[in-house]
């Protein structure tokens, strides 16, 4: 309900039986009216008072009204102020004609009659209420539209900025780093071990966590840092103007104040640690907003992998052609100790894959439909990461996403895989999950961080249509969008039926077709030249 103001207007006049009379028409308004005996006072009581009316006795010896008036007028906040004159019958005529010029309403003579003045006064009070509810209306729709705008920029738990939001200001920094040559960095933070504080604390000590972890980043934050929610237990730090070594400083600060300090709330008490991946460029060489995350996962992943509570950068790779991944352990172990570590994992890798394959090939004998689909998608990927220069550590990324891929739509009974035509409802919602159920699985194990970046957003379409995130562009990992080039001509080439089965030609001709809105063009540019070497 609207707060109802008392309006007030002011009466200029010297004549005490003018002022008795309009006190005494007016006794029955609830209105304060406010008097002055001179023209002199009208501008220093406007800035005190938000009048409903000005009433002005004139006569010919008071002309400093009417400049007053055209003062009135050239203000923006005093301009729709009514103004009314008034004057005897004798001076009227005189003055009739300055009253209007001057910015005057309306015009009314000495003595007032009642019956008159009190319509006349009656309408402006109206006209000034109206205006008042209006502009009460008008600043609530403001206020409401503020706290949608705000709502929509939100994460409804932590109150961060969200996902998009985050995306949108990494943008906005990268393109102001590298005009004005400044610095950048980004961090990408993940609580360790997040599922386990669910299910071991339940949910809504898992929602204490998280608003208190955002609560201990902000406060080693500066005002200029933006700091958001990426997704679950994924937050996102962009400091403009902030090179290595102080983003160091700073990620380091929160990572061990995350560390040391015990996360406390009724009878649960667990210690939290956070693994931090950081970037960070100058100017020119600042990287395209797609890029940086990209980079700044592979540096989380590093650190995941390097046993978590830490801080890893991403470096830069030296060499030609693509690589997504850094490899700071060479700096420390020598090249023998190196090489066994990497057997280590690949082994460990290996025994996980294995292990998979047999759990599910107990359960179902589908994954036999996809024998030849990984044989052909080995195959073009060895010919397409040639034409691209991939490293090997990325190729056999690759082939254990695919696997991995596969081996999941079977352990999930996946009946898109052996039923001709479309997908129904069911199939599609199903599908759609997907990215989302292979993160999960693969979180498990931090030595497939990078086929997790390939399984999560493969489902990603160049124009920014596709799921679960919605990127656009260089913002889906460069892994993923390969992975997802070679899996949709394989899937044409050699489907688990036959009567979805496509000829080269026609595979080529919808590869083209999606070219710029499913896939990266310049990625299927360089498929399909390898496809005509073949």
């Amino acid at each position: 309900m609207i707060k109802k103001e008392k309006q007030s207007i002011l009466l200029v006049d010297t004549d005490p039986a003018n002022q008795a009379n309009i006190y005494r028409v007016l006794r029955n308004f609830d209105v304060e009216i406010v008097v002055s005996d001179s023209a002199d006072n009208v501008m220093a009581l406007v800035q005190q008072y938000d009048f409903a009316l000005i009433l002005f006795a004139i006569s010919p010896d008071s002309l400093g009204a009417f400049e007053v008036t055209k003062d009135l007028n050239r203000s923006e906040k005093t301009k729709f102020i009514p103004v009314i004159f008034q004057a005897t019958e004798e001076d009227s005529n005189v003055l009739f004609e300055q009253a209007y010029a001057a910015g005057g309403v309306d015009f009314l003579s000495k003595p007032i009659h009642p019956a008159v003045f009190l319509a006349k006064v009656k309408v402006f009070l109206e006209l000034d209420d109206r205006q008042r509810q209006l502009s009460y209306a008008t600043s609530k729709i403001q206020e409401q539209n503020l706290r949608l705008e705000e709502r929509a920029i939100r994460d409804s738990l932590t109150g961060l900025y969200n996902h998009n939001f985050l995306l949108e200001q990494l943008s906005r920094e990268v393109s102001r780093a590298r005009r004005y040559d400044t610095f950048l960095s980004v961090f990408m933070l993940d609580l360790d071990f997040f599922k386990d504080v669910n299910d071991s604390c339940g949910h809504p000590f898992g929602d204490y966590v998280l608003l208190e972890f955002a609560a201990r980043v902000r406060k080693r934050l500066r005002n200029t840092d933006i700091f958001g929610r990426y997704g679950g237990e994924e937050f996102m730090v962009i400091l403009p103007s902030t090179d290595n070594e102080h983003a160091d400083i700073v990620a380091e600060k929160i990572r061990e104040v995350i560390a040391s300090t015990p996360f406390s709330k009724n009878q649960h008490k667990r210690y939290v640690t956070v693994s931090i991946g950081v970037y960070s460029g100058f100017g020119e060489k600042v990287d395209v907003a797609g890029r940086v995350v990209e980079h700044t996962d592979n540096a989380l992943y590093q650190a995941k992998a390097e046993g978590r509570n830490r801080v890893e950068h991403y470096h830069v790779p030296s060499g030609g052609g693509i690589d997504n991944s850094c490899d700071p352990l060479s700096d420390m172990i020598d090249v023998s100790q190196q090489s066994r570590l990497n057997a280590t994992i690949e082994k460990a890798r290996a025994m996980t894959l294995a292990s998979f394959e047999a759990m599910v090939h107990s359960q179902t004998r589908e994954y036999d439909l996809l024998v030849e689909r990984n044989t052909l998608f080995g195959k073009v990927l060895d010919r397409f990461g040639s034409q691209l220069n991939l490293p090997d550590q990325l190729l056999h990324s690759f082939r254990r996403a695919i696997k991995l891929h596969d081996l999941f739509r079977c352990y999930i009974h996946d009946s898109s895989l052996s039923k001709p035509g479309p997908l129904n409802h069911e199939q599609e919602e199903m599908l759609f999950d997907q990215p989302l159920m292979l993160r999960e699985l693969t979180t498990m194990f931090d030595f497939f961080a990078s086929e997790r970046v390939i399984l999560y957003s493969h489902h990603e379409h160049f124009d920014g249509n596709g799921y679960p995130d919605g990127l656009k562009g260089n913002e889906i990992p460069l892994a993923a969008r390969i992975f997802a080039l070679v899996d949709a001509y394989v899937a044409m080439i050699a489907p688990v039926s036959e009567e979805d089965k496509k000829s080269m030609e026609e595979a080529v001709a919808e590869l083209k077709d999606f070219s710029g809105s499913q896939f990266d063009p310049f990625l299927v540019g360089i498929l399909l030249k390898t496809l005509k070497q073949n």
